[in-house]
């Protein structure tokens, strides 16, 4: 790993004014390094002496606390929490779609059967669920996961009355992006408040029965709910078979005209609303929302499991970005000589095509390149 902690370092040296992290004295740190070793409940009196410590210390993780503490040195136990920013974090790993999984690779602990893809939820050999994965990146799990920040702004900004100048969004420098709210009334939340909330942006528990208006003995839907009006959008897709009379209804209630109701057709499409909120509703790890505990990464630090920086975008950046190109912070130089471990199929990083690579293939790549190879596991540095 010694040429990786080289451009590791490069970077930091260069790119260190780029970080930026408020509040600093009131959070806990906390770093890996190439070693392994991890350093937390760490502090800092300040953004110049953060800077610092990552020239001094180019570590290949670097988080910080959601929340912020009155002693963000000592053990969780103590160090009285003052608020914590709302997180939500979306991982395309959790989405099992066969597109953004096409390269990974799985393998049966048990008896080392392996192949691409989605991984079995057992081993076709020896029937053993102990599998483990390398995941690959490409744009397919980019584009899945921008879909589910778009629909957490929505319901930050339309449902919860969050401002969007409160809300933030994050490329976490490998497979999603995390979207958080860092200021107002949400950031004071409880840890069962903060649950309700991941899981109403998830579309569970929805009761659309309070959304239900009747004038002059017609039904509308308060369409001021971005999770009704998903929840309508996707019932109203191809792939929803739904009776042409409620499909109708349906999309009526989508224009926001009224429509008439018996009680069987209300009850039957109440229930579809609801399945439809879950089936529609953003895709995230609700148990990071709740944990007020939790670290995250340093913005503009570099991920050391691909090599890129987790970068703060704006609201109109996070559209149009690609990691592929923006997020690639690791200098070309110096080129690094890999072997091959594992099948590396073709990918592209600042514009310029790389792969695919066999295993046991001897390679000269640049920095950036050779990082990205290394720290997905496929392969290892020769010259270190």
């Amino acid at each position: 790993m010694r040429e990786l902690e080289k451009l590791f370092a490069r970077y930091y040296r260069s790119m260190a004014s780029t970080i930026y992290v408020s509040d600093v004295p009131l959070r806990e740190f906390m770093f890996r390094d190439f070693e392994g070793k991890v350093r937390r409940h760490i502090s800092f009196r300040d953004l110049s002496e953060l800077r610092k410590y990552l020239i001094d210390n180019p570590p290949m993780h670097a988080y910080y606390s959601v929340s912020l503490y009155r002693n963000p040195t000592a053990p969780m136990a103590e160090k009285e929490p003052i608020r914590a920013e709302l997180l939500f974090d979306i991982d395309s790993t959790d989405f099992k779609d066969e597109e953004c999984e096409r390269e990974s690779i799985w393998r049966c602990k048990n008896c080392g059967l392996s192949g691409k893809g989605i991984p079995p939820g057992k081993c076709p050999k020896c029937g053993s669920k102990r599998m483990e994965v390398n995941h690959w990146l490409n744009e397919r799990c980019i584009s899945l996961t921008k879909k589910e920040v778009g629909k957490l702004i929505e319901v930050l900004s339309e449902d919860l009355g969050a401002s969007l100048d409160e809300i933030a969004v994050s490329y976490t420098g490998n497979r999603g992006f995390h979207v958080r709210v860092s200021e107002g009334k949400l950031t004071t939340l409880s840890k069962e408040g903060r649950r309700e909330v991941a899981f109403y942006a998830m579309g569970r528990g929805f009761d659309p029965t309070f959304l239900f208006m009747v004038e002059r003995g017609l039904v509308r839907l308060d369409l001021r709910s971005s999770i009704a009006r998903r929840a309508l959008e996707h019932l109203l897709s191809a792939h929803v078979k739904l009776a042409p009379s409620i499909r109708e209804k349906v999309l009526l209630l989508s224009k926001g005209m009224g429509i008439k109701l018996g009680s069987r057709e209300r009850k039957r499409l109440l229930n579809l609303l609801k399945e439809s909120a879950q089936s529609s509703g953003a895709r995230i790890d609700w148990m990071v929302t709740m944990d007020t505990g939790r670290l995250t990464r340093i913005p503009n630090s570099v991920h050391g499991k691909t090599g890129f920086r987790a970068l703060r975008l704006s609201l109109d950046e996070y559209e149009v970005f690609n990691p592929f190109k923006d997020a690639v912070g690791l200098p070309s130089e110096p080129e690094i000589k890999v072997r091959v471990k594992m099948p590396v199929p073709a990918f592209r990083l600042k514009d310029e095509a790389f792969g695919p690579y066999s295993p046991g293939e001897e390679v000269q790549l640049p920095g950036f390149a050779a990082a990205f190879v290394i720290l997905r596991g496929r392969a290892e540095p020769l010259n270190h």
